[in-house]
This record gives structure tokens, sequence and C-alpha cells, in this order.
């Protein structure tokens, strides 16, 4: 763990890099990239803890909670929990790349500075957590999307410095205070173990090998339970559906032989479940704006 001033960098090795910023007394900003399946809580997540506030930019996050429930936040989404974690975060796809705010007791006392933006604490938590509700997802976050994007932005070409990043926060709680946007509850869509357990076994038997021609009905019906319902479930875990998830895992498959092997474009096509050589140009092309042909010969000249 390394602190600058107001900034706290943690690093994991080989599972992920945390960078936390002060935004004032009971405020903390985070960035998160994971690239791990499982992490334990963060440290920041304690009693004196009252929610945290989470957008995922790439990949999805799971929350295990405590009634025994998996809630997967997915790209695109943002979440507002007031619950802790039972025992960890998962990530499936092993990538996840995210911002994260938390908001302690500590800014309940924090009212000046607060208070001249016009942010109220207790009045956000009833507005985007009302009555049982503990974990929530945003169905309309349109008002400050873009803010969310400039900050990542500005991190990312490391010119973000702590006034921008507190400017930009506190006009996302602001937002949040006044309610301007609209949250489902997190349990809805939420799995149990077992149905997370499906979803794994799914993406195990159809990624595991690129070349088998199993079906996704073949593989609900070994399980006793409808194709409709198995995609459900792999589409929460994973956040893509099976067929882009398995065009990704054949795009990466296919990248990797080209730079690695000697293989015809034929023989990779087969490898990655395709028969045909011109389908799978159309699909690489469609993807990369490159023939599999012009990505090696980029590949070999970068050498």
């Amino acid at each position: 763990m390394k602190k600058t001033g107001p900034i706290t960098e943690i690093t994991l090795e080989n599972a992920g890099r945390f960078v936390l910023y002060e935004i004032c007394p009971g405020i903390l900003f985070a960035f998160n990239e994971v690239y791990t399946s499982v992490l334990p809580k963060m440290p920041q997540e304690t009693d004196d803890c009252l929610c945290t506030i989470n957008y995922a930019a790439n990949g999805t996050c799971g929350l295990y909670s405590s009634r025994g429930k998996y809630i997967y936040l997915r790209a695109g989404e943002l979440m507002i929990s007031s619950e802790q974690a039972a025992h960890s975060f998962e990530y499936p796809v092993s990538s996840y790349y995210g911002i994260e705010i938390f908001i302690m007791r500590e800014a309940l006392e924090n009212s000046e500075l607060l208070s001249f933006f016009k942010i109220d604490i207790e009045q956000m938590l009833y507005a985007c957590l009302p009555g049982s509700c503990t974990t929530v997802i945003a169905e309309n976050i349109n008002l400050f999307r873009n803010t969310i994007q400039d900050i990542m932005t500005l991190y990312e070409k490391k010119i973000l410095d702590l006034s921008l990043l507190r400017l930009h926060t506190f006009y996302i709680l602001r937002m949040l205070t006044a309610g301007v946007a609209r949250f489902r509850s997190g349990y809805k869509g939420a799995l149990s173990k077992s149905q997370v357990n499906m979803a794994k076994q799914a993406e195990r038997l159809l990624a595991s090998n690129l070349m088998n021609r199993e079906t996704i009905a073949n593989i609900a019906s070994d399980m006793r339970i409808s194709a409709t319902s198995l995609k459900n479930y792999f589409r929460a875990v994973y956040g893509q559906n099976i067929s882009e998830y398995l065009k990704g895992k054949r795009i990466d498959e296919a990248k990797k032989l080209l730079t690695e092997t000697n293989l015809s474009i034929l023989e990779i096509a087969n490898r990655v479940g395709f028969e045909s050589q011109s389908k799978f140009t159309a699909m690489f092309h469609a993807a990369l704006g490159l023939t599999p042909t012009e990505f090696r010969r980029n590949s070999y000249n970068a050498k």
C-alpha cells in the first residue's frame, strides 16, 4: 500500500489495483481494476460505511449478500448498496474496471462543505434506498453518465487532480440527492448459488472447447431447467448473452492462434468453431476491421 497525502494506492499482485482518493471527511472515491475471479471485502467496508456507489465500466462484479443471493453489476450499470458483502466479491470473467464511492458515517457530520453543494446524505439515502431496500441498480443515470465517463477519461489520461475529482463527485451526489435517477431492487433478478453454478457450468462446457457443437438447449435439458432460464442466469453472471460471450472467446482464441502458430486460416477457423473459412473471416473482420490474414501480417510486422 502506498499513501501520498489524500491518495492511497493498493496493489494486489496478480489480482488488482485500487486507487483511493479522500474527497472530504467521510467520502472516499476509488478506481478499481481487477484481474482475478474473487476478492475479499475492501478494508473500507466496515460498520462505519453507510453505503457504496459502484459503476461498472467493463466486466461484471458479483456481490454475495447476507441474504444468500448473488447480485451482479454489469458494464454500464450503477449500483447503490447499504449492505456489506457476506464475505467477498466475484468477477466471473476475471477482468473488471469501475469506480466506487464510499459514504462513511463521518460524512453526516461534514455538513458545511456538503451543504454548500446542497448535498444531503440522509436525503440521498432516503431517495435511493427507500423503505427496506438495501441494494438498488439504477435504470436511468443519463443526467450524470457523462460525468462518470469524464472522470474515467481524466484518470486514464493521468490529468485527474483532486479538485476535479471533488467537483465531479459532488455533482454525482447532488444529482442523487435530487432524486434524478430511477432505481430497481438489486434483488430483482438476483441469483441463488445453484443458479450461479449452473451458469458457470454452462460457460465451462461451451468455452473450454470451441470446436464443440454442444447446444444450450442440451445443457439446459441435462440440468433439468428451461433454456430460457439458463440463458437468463448466464447473462446475469457474465453480462452478455451466450452468443456474444462466445463470439468474444472465439475472437480472442483466433488472435492467439494467428500470432503464435503457423496454422492455416481454415485450420484456425475450425478450431474456434467454424466449418467455413468465409464465415470465420466475416466474423473476424466485423469485430476487428481486419481480415485474419491482415491481422497476422500486422502481428508479424510488429515483432
